[in-house]
């Protein structure tokens, strides 16, 4: 049934992230910065479907793995990538809105071209924090009705490997998650605070400053629901190899087998539900998926 599940996630988030790309860069009104990061995100859906989802599907019905010593490096350095670069573009995209209510920083400083190097930068940074996973992932040969070989990780001791594990969690989970939690409490608290009224009292000038507020809210708020979307649906997988390596109680048997599997689908599901978050809750997505496909 898992390689079943993970099919319908890859119809689902190909489809979804495909269709998000082409509609920013099909509107020029949708080109903004943070829309950017929003395809930045999508990309990276993408990339993970395609080159982890399939290999990681064949895991539940073979007995072992069978790409090769290459491809068990490579998927696995995939995934811990998708990992870094989603919480850091989610950590960007948020971060900005709280400083930009502070009069040192604005956000109109944060064009779709600034972004677009931002962005570079995130990726380059996810790369060399990303490179461990080469130096420990590796194929082992082990006995299962017959010798097989697994893609494993090794470690040279229990300490390197709960260090590796203490790393992982907390530079791709506990610290992206915490970072976001305070800069939009940051931004609530400061946003909850009485405004001066505009000295300006032009109808269409104020009319334009309460839409700006009221899509800027909008748009934090869909941000929100997409980083907490990714910490329900990575923490439990996180959580478990955290207990899993550090636990002295910890046996391994068909229950935290089945608890691993599911945790893992939660974890895969992430990749499918964004593009359903900004078609519910983004009103310009809607409308711009309405003008591309009016059926």
């Amino acid at each position: 049934m898992v390689p079943l599940f993970f099919c319908l996630i890859m119809l689902v988030g190909l489809v979804g992230n495909s269709l998000v790309i082409y509609v920013i860069s099909k509107h020029r009104q949708m080109r903004t910065a943070t829309n950017f990061y929003i395809a930045n995100l999508a990309a990276t859906d993408i990339i993970f479907l395609v080159c982890c989802v399939p290999f990681t599907a064949t895991l539940y019905p073979l007995p072992g793995w069978i790409f090769g010593n290459f491809m068990c490096k490579f998927v696995a350095f995939l995934q811990q990538l998708k990992l870094l670069a989603v919480t850091l573009i989610c950590m960007q995209s948020i971060t900005p809105r709280p400083l930009s209510l502070f009069p040192l920083c604005s956000c109109e400083k944060m064009t779709p071209r600034v972004a677009m190097i931002v962005s570079v930068c995130i990726w380059i940074g996810s790369f060399v924090l990303s490179t461990p996973v080469l130096v420990y992932q590796r194929l082992e040969v082990g006995y299962w009705y017959g010798p097989r070989q697994y893609c494993m990780e090794r470690f040279p001791s229990k300490t390197h490997e709960r260090a590796f594990i203490l790393y992982q969690f907390i530079a791709a989970y506990l610290l992206p998650v915490l970072t976001i939690s305070f800069c939009y409490s940051l931004m609530v608290k400061r946003v909850g605070q009485p405004t001066v009224e505009p000295v300006d009292n032009n109808y269409q000038v104020n009319l334009l400053s309460e839409r700006t507020i009221s899509i800027r809210s909008k748009v934090s708020k869909m941000v929100i629901v997409i980083v907490l979307l990714f910490a329900i649906c990575w923490g439990p997988i996180q959580i478990l190899v955290l207990f899993q390596s550090f636990s002295t109680n910890y046996q391994p048997n068909y229950t935290t087998y089945k608890i691993k599997t599911w945790a893992n689908c939660m974890s895969y599901a992430n990749s499918s539900v964004n593009p359903i978050v900004y078609g519910f809750m983004g009103a310009t997505f809607q409308k711009s998926f309405r003008k591309t496909f009016p059926f």
